[in-house]
């Protein structure tokens, strides 16, 4: 087998709870199993930001606390898919799966107004990610049409309130050829209620 390394990316990423992430799998076998060609795996989670670096420890609960404050302090929901842009390193991707009802780029450009000049975790975001979604699958931005108009694809409505945030490594591979990805999600920040 020769496999072919390229750079690696860092992501903030949101990750529910396992039970969450089962149902989410599931979701995602589905994709596999009726035959939908051309998708890559995901882990089930949610990339919020691209970021320069790692987020260290205590900037990881700062996110997370900062996260569960612009969740209004209830549930995280998702009665719909969508699709969002995700830089993946190879040709134009998109990441498929549960729409979340958190819009943090508003809270989060007030938030870093406030900090300016403190030189904390926002010094490391490059970009949020918008929509959030949880991963199922990975597209090309070419089939995204096919995927929207298959007729057995139900949105998979879900309801969490444990989660946490994690550094994510991701790095596009090339073994014997064909495209793959490697990933490696680190320390579990955890969201934490009022």
């Amino acid at each position: 087998m020769n496999t072919e390394k390229k750079s690696r990316s860092i992501y903030l990423v949101l990750v529910p709870h396992r039970d969450i992430r089962q149902k989410v799998q599931k979701y995602s076998d589905s994709l596999v199993k009726n035959s939908f060609t051309g998708i890559y795996t995901f882990p089930c989670v949610a990339p919020l930001a691209s970021l320069s670096q790692p987020l260290n420890n205590d900037e990881l609960k700062h996110f997370a606390h900062f996260l569960r404050e612009a969740t209004g302090w209830g549930k995280i929901t998702a009665a719909e898919t969508a699709f969002t842009p995700f830089p993946s390193g190879t040709d134009d991707m998109a990441l498929f799966g549960p729409c979340l009802d958190i819009n943090i780029s508003e809270f989060f450009t007030q938030r870093r107004r406030e900090e300016e000049g403190g030189g904390n975790y926002s010094s490391k975001i490059i970009t949020l990610f918008s929509p959030i979604v949880i991963g199922t699958c990975l597209i090309p931005e070419y089939h995204k049409q096919q995927l929207r108009v298959t007729p057995w694809l139900n949105p998979l409505e879900l309801s969490f309130r444990a989660a946490a945030v994690a550094n994510m490594s991701w790095q596009p591979v090339q073994i014997d050829g064909e495209a793959a990805f490697k990933w490696k999600i680190g320390k579990l920040s955890w969201l934490q209620n009022k």
